[in-house]
């Protein structure tokens, strides 16, 4: 009896530590913006041993990175000079510069990879562009500026925040268009709103809300997408800002993944908030001032860290660094391509 109890733990430990095995070990090729280099720097390997390929010039000061469902396509936001860079992945090159409107910020491609959405912070429009020609296909027109964008994984609606302005009480700072009609709904959260990303399975609509960095606000708000209620708020960190989502830093993000990580200034940290509960579950030191976080199928995360010049890789799963990567100045977005085995 003794020894089927000793066998049961250890087979029970075994399991435990195959569950816990490292997330390294993909191949996987990184894209991260460099806003002081206008270029777009590409690195490739297995995880967690990247090597530096190449570094893309691009428009001026390259902020997001969106990349195409299909993996054929990253755009990147040229916030400075009003354009979107689109680069080939293939052939890792600059295959387009749109001439859009003015500060373009967000970009996000439609699950079909067909068509890709550039927000404006000074434009009252949301530009639709046609994926392989690059055409301009029409503006949505929303009556105010745009931040960040978040479209559903079914394609009919597209998600902003306006961070353009202070909010005022009365002043809904979340929206979000049915692309059939075309027709906006405004959502009043009660607070600045930063980025919006929709759950992994895309019935809620997560809020950050430091939407200036002289005002920064831990709380996260969490919408229900259907009735378009808001259903509460948690605190995150001290200062969370952007979390994984699809059509713009990766497009692996499991549709029943359990929780969700959020890059955060405050701690200097990312943290990982159970979708369950919900609260904060996990924190895990990165860099300083990390913003964009792009996320693996296995739970590899991958963070750009603004002032400290790098780029953190973190085994989700495992709550652990696997590594640092350095790279070129003031690097903002980022995306990742996985590849098959």
């Amino acid at each position: 009896m003794i020894r089927k109890v000793a066998k049961c733990a250890a087979a029970i430990v075994m399991l435990t530590a195959l569950l816990a095995a490292p997330a390294a070990g993909e191949t996987v090729t990184l894209f991260v913006t460099s806003e002081k280099t206008d270029t777009v720097n590409v690195f490739h390997g297995k995880v967690p041993d990247l090597a530096f390929v190449k570094g893309i010039p691009v428009g001026r000061e390259p902020h997001n990175l969106g990349i195409s469902p299909d993996g054929r396509w990253v755009a990147t936001s040229d916030r400075r000079s009003g354009e979107v860079s689109v680069i080939d992945t293939q052939t890792l090159v600059e295959a387009a510069r749109l001439k859009l409107g003015r500060q373009t910020h967000d970009v996000a491609f439609t699950p079909d990879s067909r068509t890709l959405f550039v927000g404006h912070e000074t434009e009252t429009f949301i530009s639709v562009v046609e994926v392989g020609t690059w055409k301009i296909q029409r503006r949505l027109e929303l009556g105010r500026a745009q931040h960040d964008l978040s479209i559903s994984a079914d394609g009919r609606e597209l998600w902003f925040t306006v961070t353009n302005r202070p909010y005022k009480p009365g002043d809904p700072r979340v929206g979000v268009v049915d692309l059939g009609t075309g027709k906006a709904t405004l959502i009043d959260t009660g607070a600045n709103a930063h980025d919006v990303t929709l759950s992994p399975d895309g019935k809620v609509a997560w809020v950050t809300n430091s939407g200036f960095t002289h005002i920064p606000d831990p709380r996260v708000d969490y919408i229900d997408v259907a009735t378009r209620r808001v259903l509460g708020s948690i605190t995150v960190g001290k200062y969370p800002f952007h979390s994984p989502k699809r059509g713009r830093d990766g497009n692996a993000v499991p549709p029943t993944a359990g929780e969700m990580w959020f890059s955060d200034h405050g701690l200097r940290s990312v943290v990982a908030v159970s979708l369950a509960d919900p609260r904060v579950v996990a924190t895990v030191p990165v860099g300083v001032e990390p913003y964009h976080v792009a996320a693996t199928a296995n739970g590899t995360l991958f963070v750009a860290n603004h002032t400290s010049n790098t780029v953190t890789i973190v085994d989700g799963p495992r709550r652990v660094v696997l590594g640092t990567l350095k790279v070129p100045p003031r690097p903002h977005g980022l995306a990742v391509l996985v590849h098959s085995p």
